[in-house]
């Protein structure tokens, strides 16, 4: 016989062996036991203490090992939250790389390029510069361009390289066997003319990178110091007629970039963060040079704002700082050659 005492109402009753292992009715009260097999081992468990603890069902769902809203061990909000700021962080990239930033971060690089290939045309590097000009226009490839600044430029290198390549596969010209000194080109027939047009055509090489490489400060309405930066690009002029006093007609197209404000002149001084555009972004300029007693003087400048440009600041105020550039670069009031 097995000796049962009631989980229910605690009474004591027994029942034969063939019913170790099944449920019986208390003789009592009617509940339901489960009759204990004696030939099992009995586990061991301390005094005070159940062998089982009974979970609730609602505790057991609530368990973190067995929610039932978490992926792969991270819960369900914070997995969509992270989904979603990837999604915006990536629309964000998109924005920055294809927006106008591009321009931005992009126009210093093709203005160095686009004059590169100005410069090693000069020094008769065809190669070369057909290949600065091919950065240019590999770098902006099939991109929308709204900067004039960088279409100009697109429309510089395109030329420059179709230039540079034809004269990359022309049949070089013989050189002469012998080179007068500038004093014994003096003395020939026209040699001074031609030592003027020599020296005006060096510097003319050098202009525009002369200018973007020499910054100016200046105090804006606010009374904060900015350093302005100026550009130029599609330069011309027509060779002058042989004459006693020769003279060049200079056209060319400037616009300029400046940094933010600082209250201190040594801060600005140092910021080569050229980010902000200035209006109008492009001015038509023309300078008449007259070669007097040996040396080129400006006799005349002129300025004019593309027509679709918003006159926002004072053109004239920019250009002065502009000019005494020019006067620099051109050597203009100094002895000739």
């Amino acid at each position: 016989m097995i000796a049962v005492i009631c989980a229910e109402c605690g009474e004591k009753f027994e029942v034969g062996d063939e019913f170790a292992g099944l449920t019986e009715y208390c003789p009592s009260c009617g509940a339901m036991n489960d009759i204990p097999d004696p030939e099992e081992p009995a586990l061991e468990v301390a005094a005070g203490e159940t062998p089982f603890e009974e979970i609730p069902p609602t505790e057991l769902i609530a368990s973190p090992s067995f929610d039932s809203t978490t992926k792969h061990g991270i819960p369900a909000a914070l997995w969509w939250t992270i989904f979603i700021a990837g999604i915006g962080l990536f629309g964000v990239s998109c924005i920055f790389l294809f927006s106008s930033n591009w321009e931005d971060r992009h126009i210093q690089a093709l203005s160095d390029a686009a004059n590169r290939g100005d410069v090693l045309m000069s020094d008769e590097d065809y190669a070369g510069a057909a290949k600065q000009y091919r950065i240019v226009l590999d770098t902006v490839g099939r991109r929308s361009i709204d900067s004039a600044f960088i279409l100009r430029l697109i429309d510089h290198s395109r030329h420059g390289e179709a230039e540079a390549e034809k004269r990359l596969h022309s049949p070089a010209a013989a050189a002469p066997q012998t080179q007068p000194t500038p004093a014994a080109a003096a003395t020939q027939p026209g040699g001074e003319f031609h030592l003027a047009i020599s020296s005006f055509q060096r510097h003319y090489e050098a202009f525009a990178t002369f200018v973007r490489d020499r910054p100016v400060l200046f105090l804006d309405k606010k009374g904060n110091w900015r350093r302005r930066r100026f550009f130029v690009w599609q330069l011309a002029y027509d060779p002058p007629a042989e004459s006693d006093s020769p003279e060049i007609l200079l056209k060319y197209d400037c616009a300029s970039r400046i940094t933010g404000p600082h209250p201190d002149r040594a801060d600005a001084a140092h910021d080569d963060n050229f980010a902000e555009d200035e209006s109008p972004g492009i001015v038509h300029c023309q300078t008449r040079f007259e070669f007097l007693s040996g040396r080129w003087v400006i006799v005349h400048q002129d300025a004019d704002p593309a027509t679709d440009a918003i006159a926002a600041v004072n053109v004239r105020a920019s250009l002065d700082d502009f000019y005494v550039l020019e006067r620099l670069a051109f050597q203009a009031g100094r002895p000739g050659p």
